[in-house]
């Protein structure tokens, strides 16, 4: 698992060119993954910059991207020379954010991005930056992720620490028109919605993360689980119907395997037992369920497969340390 990696102006981040990839069982399951943990956007700024200027951010959130809007720009981690350089249409992916530097071109000395006066804090959520020192001008957009779901830091863990998705390669069609989108309200008179900016950048990040979790080669994790292609129906099974009463023997014959094999090679990638993971799983899916409608917590303990309100309330509050209806009240 690759935990540095920034790309060199001739590189390019790993593309897949099959459509068959896209409809893969490791692109449904990635895609079921994503769709449950639900990950928010946490700030966003919509920048003008003309050159020359480097800032440098402190990380520290979940994940990070930029998006070139126009212009052009460079982006490394910090304390590394290698960097990716960036097209309109390009988006960079931070999957961990790292502190890293996006400048204008190499060897700049970066301002760290909180000391700068001139940004616009009016709106916690999302910002406007301008700096204008006479040269080529680039319009970035800038935005930051978290997500409460305990498995979030296991799926950004496994992608490199910087990766590309550039203006033309695969994928990037699924994400032109939210380009043109923030395009659009990045010169809007009457400044950025907060509103827009949200969705829109959480769209490209999922699409972003969806593209790099598909490229990815891993020999341990989550991941390798998801490109096993005998595990990999196992866990769809699990995370389609959360609600069966799964037997160690439904499960391997979904992965072809002997019992013995199935569960060796299930908790040698993921850590767990199958039925630990799917216990994991559902009180994920509970929890998403607690925050996002007002069923009853009876309703969701069936909805996810527990036999009583009773039973799903005892491994919910081992799990997160509240009872269900103590988490739902949470931030209301």
């Amino acid at each position: 698992m690759a935990s540095r990696i920034a790309f060199k102006p001739s590189q390019r981040a790993p593309e897949s060119t099959s459509l068959d990839a896209e409809r893969s069982p490791k692109a449904r399951l990635i895609g079921q993954v994503l769709d449950t943990l639900r990950f928010q956007g946490w700030f966003f700024c919509i920048s003008e910059l003309r050159a020359p200027w480097a800032f440098k951010l402190p990380g520290n959130r979940l994940a990070a991207l930029h998006a070139v809007l126009e212009g052009e720009c460079l982006v490394h981690l910090a304390g590394q020379s290698d960097y990716a350089r960036l097209g309109a249409g390009d988006i960079v992916l931070l999957p961990r954010d790292h502190v890293h530097v996006v400048a204008d071109r190499p060897g700049r000395a970066a301002v760290p991005v909180e000391a700068v006066a001139a940004m616009d804090r009016r709106d916690r959520i999302a910002t406007t930056f301008t700096h204008d020192g006479g040269g080529a001008r680039t319009r970035l957009l800038t935005a930051s992720f978290i997500s409460n779901a305990a498995m979030a830091k296991a799926i950004v863990s496994a992608p490199p620490a910087m990766v590309v998705l550039r203006n033309g390669s695969a994928g990037s069609d699924r994400v032109a028109a939210i380009l043109t989108l923030v395009r659009l309200e990045a010169v809007q008179p009457g400044g950025v919605s907060s509103a827009v900016l949200r969705r829109a950048a959480e769209i490209l990040f999922v699409q972003a993360l969806h593209r790099a979790l598909m490229d990815v080669q891993a020999d341990s994790g989550w991941l390798a689980a998801a490109t096993d292609d005998r595990l990999t129906y196992a866990l769809i099974a699990m995370h389609s119907q959360p609600e069966h009463r799964w037997t160690l023997a439904e499960l391997s014959k979904r992965a072809h395997l002997s019992r013995t094999a199935f569960f060796n090679r299930f908790q040698h990638h993921l850590g767990q037992t199958p039925g630990e993971y799917l216990q994991a799983w559902r009180l994920q899916l509970a929890a998403q369920r607690l925050k996002e409608t007002r069923e009853s917590v009876g309703d969701i303990a069936l909805t996810v497969g527990y036999e009583s309100a009773s039973a799903f309330a005892r491994a919910f509050k081992r799990a997160t340390g509240h009872s269900p209806n103590d988490f739902r009240s949470v931030g209301d």
